[in-house]
């Protein structure tokens, strides 16, 4: 899959890559739906887009900067 699309005129548009992440406990879990097989965890907020960038980069082998990320952030509110 290219990470680019071309728009009329030669504007390329980057790839977005909906992003979910659940606050459970002291740790972040972060999945890409649209790839079962990409996932990781961080340990505070500001670790949440570095890592992200670094395992999407790693697992289809593109550059941490070719792709825009779309973060939906939920807490895990299970009943104990």
């Amino acid at each position: 899959m290219s990470q680019y699309l071309e728009r009329g005129g030669g504007t390329m548009i980057k790839t977005q890559y909906k992003v979910n992440v659940i606050k459970d406990g002291a740790l972040w879990f972060i999945q890409v739906p649209s790839h079962e097989n990409i996932f990781t965890q961080a340990q505070n907020i500001d670790e949440i887009e570095p890592m992200t960038r670094e395992v999407i980069s790693l697992m289809l082998e593109i550059p941490e900067d070719s792709f825009d990320l779309e973060f939906s952030f939920a807490s895990d509110k299970s009943p104990a």
